[in-house]
Parts: C-alpha cells; sequence; structure tokens
C-alpha cells in the first residue's frame, strides 16, 4: 500500500520548495484565474474578444498550470 506524503515530508523543508509554493504558484495560479475570466467573459462583455489563437494559449496554460497542480495533489507533494 503506498503512503501519502506528509506535511513533514523532507522536499517541504526545501528553500525553493518555499519559494515555489508560497509565491509563484499563487500567483500563477490567478493570473491563469485572471485570463480565463478575461478571455471567456469581460472581453466578449465589453466587445473587446481576443483572437482565437490568444483564446488557445491561455486555455493551454490553464489546462498545464491546474493540471500539474492536480498531478502535485495525487502525488501528496502539493
Amino acid at each position: 500500500m503506498t503512503t501519502i506524503n506528509l506535511p513533514d515530508h523532507p522536499v517541504r523543508q526545501s528553500r525553493w520548495y518555499q519559494i515555489y509554493a508560497r509565491l509563484a504558484r499563487p500567483t500563477l495560479d490567478w493570473v491563469t484565474v485572471g485570463s480565463v475570466s478575461y478571455v471567456g467573459i469581460i472581453g466578449p462583455w465589453t466587445g473587446n474578444a481576443v483572437s482565437e489563437g490568444y483564446l488557445v494559449q491561455i486555455l493551454m496554460f490553464a489546462t498545464a498550470t491546474f493540471g500539474i497542480r492536480t498531478y502535485e495533489k495525487v502525488k501528496g507533494v502539493a
């Protein structure tokens, strides 16, 4: 049976993990949420819809960002 790493796992004590988990990842999450909401709601509502190229690029970024986060949660690291 596999075990899930608990919060006291040695990876969490690493300086780089602390910087990533406390600064970069939440920032990327909020940027992703903001950009997807602009592309899907705010842009079309104000009449400033973005082109399909940007739409695909933003949605792929959102998929990658939240896919990595889901993978980390499944592995028990996040």
